[in-house]
């Protein structure tokens, strides 16, 4: 009954009521971040700061959640799609990957200008290719082939299932291809 109490004053407009439950929800909205997180992620990015994203998101959000029996779990439900967006939202933030391509493009290691001068401009052309996908795909991506994790790693890491994680991929592979043309990618499955 005190959560349902502090729900509507919450969505009525009463800011102590809606930090007083972002303070109830702490623990499950830490553990929903933990839970979607992948490893990689959470080793680049603090839990908090996308618990943050996520508390930002319920304040920003509260006026707009309607109240409907039962309360309380239309509520946990709310607040938990409403995290897992946030760790969608640190996912695309976290172009630790992508980051890391691109240091090998200042690595020089005795190789001729026109060299160094066409693997910048590969990255360049994959980068292009890899942020003209939507975003879950974006992330599918970059872990298969630039993590070099399996469709079934994968599908654990991020909660889906492989055939789902392989339709992603499959989406994938002829926008990457347009944009790419002919290089030496190999975009198949494994």
């Amino acid at each position: 009954m005190y959560l349902e109490a502090l729900i509507k004053a919450a969505v009525g407009g009463d800011p102590d009521a809606a930090n007083r439950l972002l303070i109830e929800s702490e623990g499950r909205i830490r553990a929903t971040v933990l839970k979607h997180s992948p490893a990689w992620l959470l080793q680049r990015k603090p839990v908090e700061d996308t618990m943050q994203d996520a508390f930002v998101a319920h304040f920003r959000g509260m006026s707009t959640f309607e109240l409907r029996d039962p309360i309380v779990p239309h509520f946990i439900a709310w607040s938990t799609l409403l995290t897992k967006r946030a760790v969608l939202k640190a996912l695309r933030r976290t172009r630790g990957d992508l980051q890391h391509l691109e240091s090998d493009i200042y690595e020089t290691d005795g190789k001729s200008p026109s060299s160094l001068q066409r693997r910048s401009e590969r990255y360049e052309r994959l980068s292009c290719a890899i942020e003209s996908l939507p975003e879950r795909d974006q992330e599918v991506v970059v872990l298969h082939y630039f993590r070099k994790m399996t469709l079934s790693e994968i599908a654990d890491e991020l909660g889906q299932t492989r055939s789902a994680v392989n339709a992603r991929l499959m989406r994938a592979r002829p926008k990457l291809r347009e944009w790419l043309g002919s290089t030496s990618m190999n975009l198949s499955t494994s």
